[in-house]
């Protein structure tokens, strides 16, 4: 199979590196039983590299099979994730006059972010834009709308005083077009600031982190790559960070007026790092199912973390079923459902109290969640040991 062209400097040179025979199409979707979970739609993953500019994506990706509708739920109801809402929200606010118009929110989700940025800063108001959302007219005690739409540049109808777009860009296969209609809303206030949030690659690849390649993310972005894209897309980034224990990354800028993108340095390099990584994953991957194994003669075994990290980690390490009891998930949303492709099911905190006297193994899916998630099983009074893998 050719590789396609780069979908940020369209180039040719795209060296395919890690394969995934089939991923659940969208992790965060699930399914009321276990046979629909189990023939939910999957495609074949690939992670190509482009060789001119290290932008990486997934060169199988087909937009015709994502559907984002009231079904999609990423939404974390976790006091260590309102927490690092909260902080960017103190953050933006430091720097920019949020009461001067409304913070739009590009692909808000159910809106939760903006409801926090709100509540943190009295006064300030929101617009959040996405497909998935349930429509709501803001009022005094909720000063947040929402417009179930796909984003365009006509909806941004009064001038924001920050214009928001968080983990959007990586579930787009045309990037840089995306990043330009966002760019349009504030054209004709280009000084507005513009706020981009992304998963950062350099951190999987660091912590081998196999679990986060999955279908819905079909662009993943190093610190360097994600500027590239923005810039091409008419940014002009003023500041770029990790955020989040180095798993995000943050970058601000305003609408370009003039000017070339700089090339990427070290792309080599990184290829190199990449190529290193591709060929020691499936040691990674059978290394994470012995860890299962042994852990399953003491006790069961169970993931807590159902969203991209749990749901893909699943897929990989255990698609029959058979070394995990099942997942934890504090979204009760999900609870009672089961993830697409392997089929485990997804159960609120108390249901590893059910589990027999043995001691549980939980697998901790991100290791920022892992003193809520032991305080919450020590308040449960189960017997557990932890494993962040």
């Amino acid at each position: 199979m050719t590789a396609p062209a780069c979908p940020v400097c369209d180039g040719r040179d795209v060296v395919d590196l890690v394969a995934r025979a089939r991923l659940p199409v969208m992790q965060n979707v699930v399914w009321p039983s276990r046979d629909e979970a189990l023939a939910a739609p999957c495609a074949p993953f690939s992670l190509g590299v482009c060789r001119a500019c290290g932008f990486a994506f997934n060169t199988r990706f087909d937009a015709a099979l994502m559907v984002y509708d009231p079904r999609y739920d990423n939404d974390v109801p976790s006091a260590v994730f309102t927490d690092y809402y909260r902080s960017i929200a103190r953050d933006l606010a430091a720097r920019h006059d949020l009461h001067r118009g409304p913070v739009y929110d590009v692909g808000c989700g159910k809106g939760t972010f903006l409801d926090v940025l709100c509540a943190t800063v009295p006064g300030a108001r929101g617009v959040g834009v996405d497909p998935s959302c349930s429509p709501r007219e803001a009022d005094a005690e909720r000063p947040v709308a929402l417009l179930r739409e796909m984003f365009r540049a006509e909806l941004v109808a009064e001038r924001p005083s920050l214009l928001v777009c968080r983990h959007v860009i990586e579930h787009i296969a045309r990037p840089v077009e995306f990043i330009r209609a966002v760019v349009e809303g504030i054209r004709r206030d280009p000084a507005v600031p513009l706020f981009f949030e992304v998963p950062d690659l350099d951190w999987i690849i660091e912590h081998e982190a196999f679990w986060d390649f999955c279908y819905e993310h079909c662009n993943y972005f190093t610190r360097a790559s994600f500027v590239h894209a923005l810039e091409r897309g008419g940014v002009a980034v003023a500041s770029s960070k990790t955020a989040f224990g180095a798993q995000y990354q943050w970058a601000e800028g305003v609408a370009r007026t003039s000017g070339e993108p700089a090339m990427v340095a070290g792309v080599a390099d990184f290829v190199a790092r990449v190529t290193r990584y591709a060929e020691a994953e499936q040691r990674r991957i059978e290394g994470a199912r012995e860890r299962l194994r042994a852990a399953g003669a003491a006790g069961p075994c169970v993931l807590w973390g159902m969203a991209t990290k749990g749901v893909v980690f699943a897929n990989l390490v255990d698609p029959g079923g058979t070394l995990l009891a099942g997942g934890v998930d504090v979204n009760a949303r999900k609870q009672g459902q089961y993830i697409p492709g392997s089929g485990h099911g997804i159960h609120a905190p108390e249901w590893l109290t059910t589990l027999g006297d043995r001691e549980v193994t939980v697998m901790v899916m991100n290791g920022n969640y892992a003193g809520e998630i032991r305080e919450r099983c020590a308040a449960l009074g189960v017997r557990a040991r932890f494993d962040v893998p």
